[in-house]
């Protein structure tokens, strides 16, 4: 018989975590649609073929659980990876929160400051080194567009 999956224990009882479980809870109420989205392309990428197919009893039982506990353990692990990212993209806001608290947003329109920052964010992340408040401030320099109604300071 094949090792099952660790979420698989006594006797056939999985084993969710909270967080999985507040997951399903927040997909089920927010998503829906969503999910219809991704059940429909499924549909369009051959899922219906695979209905088609005969399977014995035998082998329906042991197919359906494990694969309810690979599409568990698959949800678990793409949970703690994109927790990870984003424990990672928050930190890297806070470094450059303050920075944005120095600008003057009436001069400059609230898009220009978030595609600037995001631009900021991401070169960052391919090299930590660089000066954050200077990334920000190039960015920013790149896309504003001053107006010739506005206020000189």
């Amino acid at each position: 018989m094949a090792k099952k999956p660790n979420l698989l224990q006594n006797e056939e009882q999985i084993v969710l975590s909270y967080e999985l479980l507040q997951l399903m809870d927040w997909l089920m109420q927010y998503e829906a649609e969503g999910l219809k989205k991704l059940i429909s392309k499924a549909f369009k990428r051959g899922l219906s073929r695979n209905f088609n197919r005969t399977v014995d009893s035998q082998n329906l039982s042991a197919l359906s659980s494990d694969t309810v506990a690979n599409f568990i353990s698959l949800l678990e692990l793409l949970l703690v990876e994109t927790g990870a990212e984003q424990a990672s993209q928050s930190s890297l806001n806070r470094d450059l929160l303050p920075e944005l608290d120095h600008i003057d947003l009436s001069s400059c329109h609230y898009s220009v400051i978030q595609s600037s920052a995001e631009i900021a964010f991401s070169k960052k992340e391919k090299n930590p080194s660089e000066n954050t408040q200077e990334l920000l401030y190039k960015e920013l320099l790149k896309r504003w567009k001053p107006h010739k109604k506005q206020p000189e300071n």
